[in-house]
């Protein structure tokens, strides 16, 4: 068979080893997009094989060995992939923020001129993503993948340790997980028979005193506590006087401290939570990331959803929403494309919702709501064990679990709140067998070799070999 690989590890010694036995088995690697700082130590093991570097890609730069194969995309093309385009163009709000939407269609175009063709003249077996595609070019090759026919495999964190699902299609999610759920259904497994990682992960979210904030949340604040972000401003500073610089962006940095920014809208509009009152808890997904584009689909425009939830509310209740703790880290209190101005005041100004301080406490929030509901977050997922119900409007990693409920429309959002004014509720029987059934569908590895690697237990050798050993899975069902 003929394999593409994106963002399969090539720095990783043991990672290679894994791809260098795939070809032993008699299987080419055709295609590999990742990020070739270490390229002059692989390719030679790899004669056949073309390399893209990540970054080039990214710009809609062709791989050296191609550049000759680009042609204007047909129209009747262009038409097939219109739902495509639209993603596409929301997914650049993470790297091309900058450009207005008639220079990232062009982009589009420039890569569907590419890719197009190289689907076409190599015709691969098998598509390998390491995470679910969402940096524009490798969405576009898992697109015309669907349109094409051809098979496509990929892993997606469920954020439980280093535990990963395989799947062909992140808008289906895993095949084994639905039937190995249909074969545990009517079994009443108890803790102990999990597997020690999630018999410690269900604990951690159903015994009262622990603190279950998600690691990658912990690891994220240890990024922005204030001595490092003091540290990373003295160092700025000092660049900066070196340069000649300082006095101007002193000046700047004085200008956004009185000019409009996100945060201080946001606190114009956020009220004080009642929570004797009935509510939903809508915590929005960081943006832009991959949990809303794609896995959100039409609501990565997170308003759309909060509209919906107002349009379909029961007498007396309101909506308490607020944003992802990280979402003002990483790239300041500037508004951007996917946090323009007025973002806020236009959520506050939906009838029945209210923005609450960031600040607050989500599991306080989950413990004392009628339900909690979001796009593909977290918090649905941590509210099954709190024994509240969670509904979703995207493709999270646990949209199998048959306790989640899901909404696209006014119509089946009131469905799923009829259902809860009804008494439905997860139990904690339901959930240990949900994760039962999830450890059967699972493989422990890891592809990130920061946060992911630091909690495992297994090594990279054992890691690749997992991520193999589905592949060749993959190949056999195929065959």
């Amino acid at each position: 068979m003929k394999f593409f690989l994106f963002h399969w590890p090539i720095s990783n010694k043991e990672y290679v080893e894994a791809v260098l036995d795939l070809e032993k088995r008699g299987h080419e690697i055709t295609y590999w997009a990742d990020s070739m700082k270490k390229i002059n130590e692989v390719k030679d093991k790899f004669p056949k094989t073309i390399f893209h570097d990540h970054s080039e890609a990214w710009f809609g730069r062709p791989a050296a060995e191609l550049e000759s194969i680009w042609a204007p995309p047909p129209a009747d093309l262009i038409q097939k992939m219109y739902k495509v385009e639209s993603v596409i163009l929301t997914m650049m709000n993470k790297r091309f923020d900058w450009m207005c939407v008639d220079e990232r269609k062009h982009l589009y175009y420039q890569m569907l001129g590419y890719w197009g063709p190289v689907l076409k003249k190599y015709k691969p077996d098998l598509i390998i993503f390491t995470a679910v595609p969402h940096t524009v070019y490798d969405y576009l090759v898992y697109e015309l993948a669907q349109l094409w026919n051809i098979r496509t495999m990929m892993f997606d964190s469920t954020l439980i340790g280093d535990r990963h699902l395989f799947m062909n299609n992140f808008k289906e999610g895993n095949l084994q997980l639905y039937k190995t759920i249909l074969k545990n259904n009517d079994k009443n497994f108890s803790i102990l028979d999990l597997d020690p990682d999630l018999r410690e992960y269900f604990k951690l979210h159903t015994e009262e005193g622990m603190d279950a904030t998600p690691l990658y949340v912990k690891e994220e604040r240890k990024k922005h506590l204030w001595y490092r972000r003091v540290r990373f401003k003295l160092k700025l500073v000092l660049q900066n006087i070196r340069h000649w610089s300082f006095f101007a962006k002193v000046f700047i940095y004085l200008l956004k401290l009185v000019k409009k920014n996100i945060q201080r809208e946001y606190r114009g509009v956020q009220v004080v939570p009642n929570l004797n009152q009935k509510f939903i808890y809508v915590p929005l997904n960081y943006q832009p990331e991959c949990t809303t584009s794609p896995q959100g689909g039409v609501f990565v425009d997170l308003i759309l959803m909060l509209e919906i939830l107002s349009a379909s509310l029961p007498e007396g209740w309101v909506i308490y929403t607020k944003d992802h703790p990280s979402q003002w880290a990483p790239r300041g209190v500037n508004f951007s494309s996917v946090r323009y101005e007025g973002y806020y005041k236009r959520i506050a100004k939906i009838p029945k919702v209210c923005v609450i301080p960031i600040e607050t406490d989500t599991y306080l929030l989950i413990d004392r709501s009628q339900m909690v509901v979001s796009v593909t977050g977290t918090a649905v997922w941590e509210a099954l064990f709190r024994g509240r119900p969670g509904l979703i409007f995207g493709y999270p990693w646990y949209q199998n679990c048959p306790l989640i409920l899901r909404a696209q429309d006014v119509e089946s959002c009131r469905n799923a709140i009829d259902l809860v004014l009804r008494g439905f509720k997860p139990n904690k029987q339901r959930v240990i067998n949900f994760l039962k059934s999830l450890e059967e569908a699972t493989v422990h590895g890891y592809f990130d070799f920061g946060y992911g690697k630091n909690i495992s237990k297994i090594n990279d050798r054992e890691s690749a070999d997992n991520f193999k050993n589905i592949i060749l899975n993959e190949i056999n069902t195929v065959n």
